[in-house]
């Protein structure tokens, strides 16, 4: 469902085309440039298509293994593992969006590498805390910079995230309907729920009893950002799985294993 919805809105490497690179400012972004990689897939269609091809069918072919052999399953995730950190390296550096929201993709081949059922299970707990984090910190860094407590917050942010809409379609119904979202106090309404969502992301740290309903937070929180910000974080939908199995991976994990 994923590469479809890529694929029809034109986000596969081959369809953007990248013909420049914005460097990030971390050591391993650097180190991983000295490969030579990013700037090989430049104006290269050729490259593109082949790692797009790598990037989308190494899943089913990780779930084409785990049906024959948890052996054959923990070699094909391990070359998973790779191909995701080459290709999620790569295509952030275009230009297009942050790694931030790949942080799914780059980490799960990770659970299908081990054979045994525990170390499945520890790491797909060690993974539904990282989300939780992942998630939770950005509400508490929201109220720590006091972006929630400035009413204007949203409706300038999104002026900037959307100002090709309104300078260049600005009759069409979605610049009128963000527009009314700008100019009334719905924008400072969304911002504190959305503020309170990320937050309610805390009570997972202590209980498991609410997973499930933070599935469906987390969900409208997914379609709004996409509808209101015009931000795909679909990649992030992974991480969900962490989530909905949390409970049964814990009685295959000690609750000394996590303090």
């Amino acid at each position: 469902m994923l590469m479809l919805y890529k694929w029809g809105n034109g986000m596969f490497l081959y369809q953007l085309q990248p013909a420049f690179i914005s460097n990030r400012f971390d050591a391993f972004t650097w180190l991983f440039m000295l490969t030579g990689l990013p700037q090989y897939l430049l104006n290269n269609p050729v490259a593109c298509i082949i790692a797009d091809a790598l990037y989308y069918t190494m899943p089913a072919l990780a779930y084409l293994a785990a049906a024959r052999s948890q052996r054959l399953l923990t070699t094909v995730a391990i070359g998973m593992l790779m191909v995701n950190w080459c290709y999620l390296q790569c295509y952030p550096l275009y230009g297009i969006t942050s790694i931030e929201g790949y942080t799914g993709w780059l980490l799960m081949p990770l659970l299908f590498i081990p054979r045994s059922p525990r170390t499945f299970a520890f790491l797909l707990l060690g993974g539904r805390y990282f989300f939780l984090f992942f998630f939770a910190s950005a509400g508490i860094w929201k109220v720590v910079q006091g972006g929630v407590f400035y009413s204007s917050q949203m409706s300038g942010v999104l002026l900037y995230q959307h100002k090709e809409l309104f300078t260049q379609q600005p009759f069409g119904w979605h610049a009128k309907l963000l527009w009314q979202v700008v100019a009334s106090g719905w924008g400072y309404a969304l911002y504190v729920a959305a503020t309170l969502a990320e937050i309610a992301f805390v009570t997972g740290f202590f209980t498991k009893r609410f997973d499930r309903w933070l599935i469906v937070v987390f969900l409208l929180f997914l379609f709004t950002d996409h509808w209101l910000m015009r931000i795909p974080y679909y990649e992030t939908l992974p991480w969900l799985l962490t989530l909905w199995f949390s409970q049964r991976a814990a009685k295959e994990v000690p609750v000394s294993s996590f303090g």
